[in-house]
């Protein structure tokens, strides 16, 4: 094969994906803060455009030809790789992938109009989630977390036939069914991950039933329970994600009245990173049309134009998320800018989920509230012992959490038409431990994640993502600084972290940047700390 030729192909591969994805994200973000269904038409036909320009059989077949070609250099092969892990999933005739784009715009734009009611009345997701997290009244929590599921009967079936689209699109290309494709085309192997969540389970069993019993314990004093009595619409969210108020002390009031574009400005500021021109361009407040969830997106490589969309409140969730979705803008804004465009992403999607992750975490550390939020001494005495606590319960929380999600959508890609709902509360019930409402096992509760539909085979990469974090964080306070809020974190990050974009595999990046690939152990050792 004639190296000239396969340069030349990267050259216009480079250029014709970074114009192709710009269509596609300008559409999508059109559609997210709008909710018109004219931007969802432009979303189905610029993903139609790119996943066809995916699939082309000539440019695979030189693509594939590639991989073991002597003459290139690394950051071509490196180049290559990443091209044909993006190619094979589009290896499709046309109308396959026609139908699936339209099955996934239908999925996100209900997502996006969709409104739950409770008695008769809209409200808004913050609504629900403001309900669960405050109210005492148990009838009114039960009314809201019902609410906040029942979206998961209009999207099942289509969801149920879109998984079986998928795997019909994955057995055409010579996959056993779309989740072990997407694995491996993410180079993670779905046995070793489940395996590792597994060890990681075991490991952490005896720790979760101590957490669990002092969060049970709380909580049916709270509502004049016996813990056997407690239902899943007696905790703080609708999946168990987050800590209940086992804490009894009120942080959202520090959080009162403030500006929270501002914190998270200052956050990023005291590490030496700038973040104002992404905050110029998001769309940070809720308002009626507009996704309800919180994401970043690039829109324009080439122009470095990221951006993030959310729907702030003054709270502590809200603070973390901004925090979060900052971490994936920065990541996104400090790749190097000589690196072919392709290689312009992330290592690995639990890379930049684990930097998000990082900075998300600060919302739970004493020193963000001294030194951003402006907290005095006695209060920086009080909470950051008590803040501890609660960020390492809430890592328990969400590996189990993340576990029970992962291990039920291996599921339903190998058995889609199997009985789901029961397969999902007996899973919610092994992992996270809750008790079951025997009335709900009837409902297709579980397709009222959004991620099962809009964002397949990825949900493991946020527990993968927590681990890396850990991992980062003991690399830090060893290495570099016991305080975090500080430039030389900032420098570590971009020159170790970003700089390298997705020149070097995950774990090739991860051992470069902390001297090991990644090991649970961090995470582990941090949820064990008193």
């Amino acid at each position: 094969m004639d190296i000239k030729d396969i340069r030349k192909f990267l050259e216009n591969a480079n250029e014709d994906l970074v114009e192709m994805g710009k269509r596609v994200a300008t559409a999508y973000w059109n559609l997210a803060t709008t909710g018109k269904r004219e931007y969802g038409e432009e979303v189905e036909k610029a993903e139609i455009e790119m996943r066809t320009y995916l699939s082309d059989k000539e440019k695979f077949s030189l693509v594939k030809n590639a991989l073991n070609e002597e003459g290139l250099n690394e950051t071509e092969k490196r180049e290559i790789k990443v091209l044909y892990d993006e190619m094979v999933p589009n290896q499709l005739p046309k109308e396959r992938i026609k139908a699936t784009v339209k099955k996934e715009v239908e999925m996100e734009s209900i997502f996006a109009n969709f409104r739950a009611k409770i008695d008769g009345k809209e409200v808004s997701n913050n609504e629900i989630d403001e309900i669960l997290k405050n109210s005492n009244d148990v009838s009114l929590r039960k009314k809201a977390w019902i609410a906040g599921k029942e979206i998961g009967k209009e999207i099942a079936p289509r969801l149920i036939e879109l998984v079986k689209i998928r795997n019909e699109n994955a057995k055409y290309l010579g996959y056993p069914n779309y989740y072990d494709m997407m694995m491996e085309l993410q180079e993670l192997s779905t046995e070793q991950i489940h395996e590792m969540f597994h060890t990681f389970k075991s490991q952490t069993d005896d720790l979760f039933v101590e957490i669990k019993e002092e969060i049970d314990s709380v909580l049916a004093k709270r509502f004049g329970i016996s813990k056997k009595e407690l239902m899943p619409w007696h905790y703080a969210d609708l999946w168990f994600q987050e800590v209940p108020q086992i804490d009894s002390y009120d942080y959202d009031r520090l959080l009162e009245n403030k500006d929270l574009v501002d914190l998270t400005v200052k956050t990023y500021d005291s590490i030496g990173l700038d973040i104002r021109d992404i905050i110029e361009r998001s769309d940070l407040f809720e308002r009626k049309g507009k996704n309800q969830h919180a994401f970043t997106i690039t829109i324009d490589k080439k122009a470095k134009d990221v951006r993030v969309l959310a729907n702030v409140r003054a709270n502590v969730r809200w603070a973390e998320t901004m925090l979060h979705e900052f971490g994936h803008a920065s990541y996104d804004k400090y790749i190097d800018k000589n690196l072919p465009l392709i290689l312009q992403e992330p290592a690995h999607i639990f890379t930049t989920e684990a930097v998000a992750m990082f900075f998300g975490r600060r919302a739970r550390d004493g020193e963000w509230y001294k030194k951003i939020v402006g907290v005095d001494n006695k209060t920086y005495e009080e909470i950051t012992p008590r803040l501890k606590k609660v960020l390492n319960t809430q890592l328990a929380i969400t590996a189990r959490w993340v576990m029970a999600f992962v291990f039920f959508e291996k599921e339903l890609y190998r058995s889609p038409d199997g009985d789901l709902n029961n397969l999902w509360y007996d899973t919610v019930h092994e992992l996270q431990y809750l008790n079951i409402p025997e009335e709900r096992r009837n409902y297709p509760d579980w397709a009222a994640k959004i991620h099962f539909g809009t964002a397949p085979v990825y949900y493991h990469n946020y527990l993968l993502g927590e681990m890396m974090a850990s991992q980062m964080r003991d690399y830090i306070k060893n290495n570099i600084s016991e305080e975090i809020l500080n430039p030389k974190t900032g420098e570590f990050f971009v020159e170790k972290i970003f700089k390298p974009g997705a020149l070097y595999r995950w774990d090739d990046l991860l051992t470069k940047a902390t001297g090991e690939t990644l090991n649970p152990v961090h995470m582990a050792k941090q949820i064990s700390e008193k």
